[in-house]
C-alpha cells in the first residue's frame, strides 16, 4: 500500500506541475486576444484613433530609437481629456502600432466592456485573476513581457485607470 501511496503522489504532483504552464499559455493567449481585440476598437494608425475620438487636445511627435534596430522610430502621442494613446511609428507611417493607451479621467473602455467604474469582480471574469497585485493595482502581462495591463481601483473597489503598455523589442 506504501509504494501505491508514494506513486500515486508523485505522479499527482507530476501533473500539477506540469498543468502550470498549460494556465500560463492559457493566461497568456487570453490576455494576447484581450489586446487584440483592444487594437481592434480604437484602430490600427493614427488616422484610425482620430476617426474614432476625434481631434485630439495636443499631439506630439518624440524621435525614438531602438538599440536592436537602425529603423528611425517616433512615439506620437494623442492626449484627450482623461485618456492617451501613444503609438509607434516607423516608416515615415506607413505602419504604426500601439505603445500605450491610458485612461485615467474618460469614461472610456478596453475591449469586453472593461471599462472605468467597473468591479474588480467583473474585471476577474473579463481577464482572470492577475498575475500580479500590489496594493490598489492589479497587472497582467503576456509571456514576452513586451505588453503590461494595468489597472488601479478606487476605495470602492471599481476602476480607476487603466493602462495599456507595449514595449517595442
Amino acid at each position: 500500500m506504501g509504494r501505491f501511496r508514494h506513486f500515486f503522489l508523485t505522479l499527482t504532483a507530476m501533473l500539477l506541475l506540469a498543468a502550470q504552464p498549460c494556465a500560463a499559455a492559457d493566461a497568456d493567449e487570453r490576455l494576447e486576444a484581450f489586446l487584440d481585440e483592444t487594437a481592434a476598437l480604437y484602430g490600427p494608425t493614427e488616422a484610425d484613433v482620430v476617426k474614432k475620438l476625434g481631434s485630439p487636445r495636443e499631439r506630439q511627435a518624440v524621435p525614438f530609437s531602438n538599440p536592436y534596430d537602425a529603423t528611425p522610430y517616433e512615439i506620437i502621442t494623442l492626449t484627450y481629456d482623461g485618456l492617451v494613446v501613444s503609438l509607434y511609428s516607423m516608416e515615415e507611417g506607413q505602419r504604426q502600432f500601439f505603445h500605450q493607451i491610458r485612461i485615467f479621467a474618460a469614461p472610456g473602455c478596453f475591449a469586453r466592456g472593461v471599462c472605468r467604474g467597473i468591479p474588480r469582480e467583473r474585471l476577474a471574469i473579463a481577464l482572470g485573476q492577475p498575475e500580479e497585485v500590489e496594493g490598489n493595482v492589479w497587472r497582467y502581462s503576456d509571456l514576452s513581457g513586451y505588453n503590461e495591463v494595468s489597472f488601479t481601483f478606487d476605495a470602492a473597489g471599481l476602476v480607476d485607470t487603466m493602462t495599456w503598455t507595449a514595449e517595442a523589442d
